[in-house]
């Protein structure tokens, strides 16, 4: 890691670190990546803005929401210009998923035109898969990160402002204007410990907003939350997630233990917990790792931590059901967990197969029936119009919903991202097609099935899935967590008791919304 020379130190810009508009779709979920980079650049001693611009009043998102989500989003767009423009800053750093990419790109141009001595820099997913699609001569961006970002941006930061040469920078890309050639250097390793990370930047943004009473962060919870993160990487080789092409990009040279999964130590995870529930008053957070439960000794450990310590906090996470068995759950349920995600996605052996899952039908109802008996809350994700489904395939989703009764279901509709298996193997979407990414899948599949329709059979896919939420998201299932004990207790103990009653509005409009 890269020391901060003295002439960095008594540099008074700021690098602002930005989030594109559209994120505001995200309910109540603060930008982490962005935190995680401010947190670590503030520790080398530079100093960092991050402009998140929120739209408190759209927080619901109902049809007049989506009907006119665009002007939303060019509202949000116009703030976060206005932010930058009374910044005094010299690196500007934007982070990019693939249906953002024109948008980031709009975002970059409108920077330079206000901040023309800038450098542009964009980070994230796509960057990482396609580091040299969003360089050239006309761009507006003059540097791209790939992979983790926190050393790499650090490195092209102190490159940047003592006049180093960007050549000799590892996980960065650049177009030569020397040469006319896209530079994209070697990849950054990981060969640091997550626990030396620093913990994210909460006083970067408005925590008053994020840690608001709502039934997002805990899907269906009405509760104080925070998201965190736990590890970096997923195990698992599903065809339909970019996980598997990011982890190959990240360990190239060989997978390591878990996998190609990094975790943070149960001491470190606890002791962030703690900070923000004293400094912040959460009641509850949320693990947005791709598989929380992964390692066992990890989770025991931060279990054990809990209990010990008394936290009087619920929590929730994603998992896979051949991680967890009776005793892990029950050990769970102790230390607060109270529900548990679940991608089930599909109801037989062979198409689970198809899509690389590595789950039985089996381990599906054997977990289930484990969290209903300890009376811990279960979320099934399901994905339809994937490659070969057939009519019977959801027939077989239906009859497995109501075997294994699901507190909660969601019904995704599949579509084909960029760096999925899936794509690879299809016709895939060219450069001016992954903005539709953003789109109503539904929709795209029945106007676009060249493109975006994968299923054999015909059924309308949109109304499948929201006639086949609302049946099997029952009302009972859904409410029973406020008789939960572990939660009665959360809110007994919160600090906060009078936002729950700010809020409840919000949950009222989104129990209306899925029912109606």
């Amino acid at each position: 890691m890269v020391k901060v020379n003295s002439k960095i130190q008594k540099n008074n810009k700021t690098v602002v670190l930005v989030s594109p508009p559209s994120r505001m779709m995200n309910h109540y979920r603060p930008p982490l990546a962005l935190m995680y980079i401010s947190g670590y650049l503030k520790q080398q001693g530079i100093q960092t803005q991050i402009v998140d611009s929120i739209m408190e009043s759209q927080t619901v998102r109902g049809e007049s929401f989506f009907s006119n989500k665009k002007g939303f989003f060019k509202i949000i767009e116009d703030q976060t210009i206005q932010q930058i423009s009374k910044i005094d800053t010299d690196i500007i750093g934007i982070t990019c998923y693939t249906p953002e990419v024109d948008e980031v790109e709009q975002l970059a141009h409108r920077i330079k035109s206000i901040k023309p001595n800038a450098k542009i820099v964009a980070g994230g997913i796509h960057p990482t898969l396609y580091p040299d699609d969003l360089l050239g001569p006309n761009s507006d961006i003059d540097f791209v990160i790939f992979g983790e970002g926190e050393i790499s941006l650090h490195e092209l930061v102190v490159a940047i402002r003592l006049g180093k040469d960007i050549h000799k920078l590892k996980g960065v890309g650049f177009y030569d204007r020397s040469t006319s050639k896209k530079v994209i250097t070697e990849r950054q390793l990981l060969d640091y410990e997550l626990d030396s990370i620093s913990c994210p930047d909460y006083e970067g943004i408005d925590m008053s907003y994020y840690t608001n009473a709502s039934p997002y962060a805990i899907r269906g919870v009405f509760t104080r939350s925070m998201y965190l993160s736990a590890s970096r990487g997923c195990p698992s080789s599903c065809t339909f997630c970019v996980a598997p092409e990011l982890r190959d990009f990240n360990f190239a040279s060989g997978i390591k233990k878990n996998a190609g999964v990094r975790l943070r130590t149960p001491k470190h995870l606890f002791e962030e917990v703690a900070f923000l529930k004293e400094k912040y008053k959460i009641d509850s957070f949320y693990f947005i790792d791709d598989l929380f439960t992964l390692d066992e000794e990890m989770v025991s450990g931060f279990c054990e931590l809990m209990i010990k310590n008394k936290m009087n906090l619920v929590w929730g996470c994603s998992s896979k059901v051949n991680t967890v068995d009776y005793n892990s759950l029950k050990h769970m349920k102790a230390a607060g967990c109270i529900q548990l995600d679940f991608g089930v996605e599909k109801a037989s052996d062979e198409q689970m197969h198809l899509l690389k899952k590595g789950t039985k039908v089996r381990e599906v109802k054997e977990t289930f029936k484990n969290c209903h008996e300890l009376g811990i809350r279960a979320f099934a994700n399901m994905l339809i119009n994937t490659p070969g489904e057939t009519e019977q395939d959801l027939k077989d989703a239906v009859g497995l919903l109501e075997e294994i009764k699901p507190n909660i279901v969601s019904i995704n509709i599949f579509t084909p991202y960029p760096g999925t298996e899936i794509f690879s193997d299809t016709q895939g979407l060219t450069r001016e097609e992954y903005p539709l990414l953003m789109e109503n899948p539904a929709k795209l599949a029945a106007e676009r099935p060249d493109k975006f329709r994968f299923a054999k059979h015909n059924i309308d896919l949109g109304a499948f899935a929201s006639q086949e939420m609302k049946r099997h998201n029952k009302v009972y299932p859904n409410i029973s967590i406020f008789f939960n004990p572990k939660y009665i207790r959360s809110l007994w103990h919160s600090q906060r008791k009078l936002n729950y009653t700010k809020q409840t509005n919000i949950l009222v409009q989104e129990f209306i919304n899925q029912k109606f």
